[in-house]
């Protein structure tokens, strides 16, 4: 189980929520020139990315919103996307939408049409629901595809087996307030069991420590297939061997005209 963090602070030093544990980290995917430090941008996203943590991108303007229905959904969609398309973000992740309140069952039908209409505006992102138990496994019931991202507030103590990722304490929590100290800004609290099967915005895998060598032995005809991690016998080895010192018999079997110097 991987541990993650989500904060509307900006990460300056996300080598360090590495060093203190963390994996992924949440960051709301709203304009930075109207939240500020709340949005992330794409300098952070780099840093983020860099240190080896996945990014959980999370779109809130403020907690109600869902419940405007599919006009206020197609809209915050298309923002979305625009928001995520400028900062690099690959076409497999997922792009969160907040229902952040406990709705009541009058809200549900409206709450369904905004996510219809987000998830259809958002493409080819996936599209995913943050909310308290109720109502995400209302609406991943109504639509199977959403992602589901769920909140510990609101949720009465009970946890979805739909969840992706679960938000399972909120900054006030007493291990949240100890890992913030140490961080120097609050954090929620949250695991998830696969990042990629959520949405996340993974890191790029480092290169194997051999790639370089390989390119180089295929660019001088060495070997003529890859294959880095595979067994060779001895016959294969003198052929590879063969193959190098070719190069410079070809160059001996050169005659040359003219003096030397020097």
């Amino acid at each position: 189980m991987y541990q993650g963090i989500d904060t509307c602070a900006r990460i300056k030093d996300p080598r360090l929520c590495y060093d203190k544990g963390v994996r992924f980290v949440g960051r709301y995917l709203v304009p930075e020139n109207v939240y500020g430090n709340k949005a992330i941008n794409a300098a952070e996203a780099t840093a983020i990315l860099g240190a080896g943590l996945s990014l959980l991108l999370c779109w809130e303007t403020f907690a109600q919103r869902a419940a405007d229905g599919a006009r206020a959904g197609d809209k915050d969609g298309i923002t979305a996307k625009t928001l995520a398309q400028k900062l690099g973000v690959p076409q497999n992740v997922a792009l969160y939408f907040a229902v952040d309140y406990v709705p009541q069952l009058h809200d549900y039908d409206a709450i369904e049409a905004y996510f219809r209409t987000a998830a259809a505006a958002c493409k080819p992102y996936g599209c995913g629901i943050y909310g308290p138990y109720a109502i995400v496994e209302e609406m991943v019931r109504r639509i199977p595809t959403l992602y589901v991202w769920q909140c510990v507030g609101g949720s009465g103590g009970k946890v979805s087996d739909k969840a992706d990722v679960y938000q399972y304490q909120w900054q006030g929590g007493g291990e949240a307030m100890a890992l913030a100290a140490e961080l120097g800004y609050a954090v929620d609290l949250n695991t998830c069991a696969d990042m990629s099967k959520a949405g996340l915005w993974l890191p790029d895998a480092p290169k194997p420590w051999y790639t370089d060598t390989v390119n180089w032995a295929l660019k001088e005809g060495v070997v003529t297939e890859a294959r880095p991690t595979d067994y060779a016998t001895r016959a294969e080895v003198m052929q590879m061997i063969r193959n190098y010192n070719l190069r410079f018999e070809e160059e001996d079997s050169k005659t040359y005209s003219g003096l030397l110097e020097g």
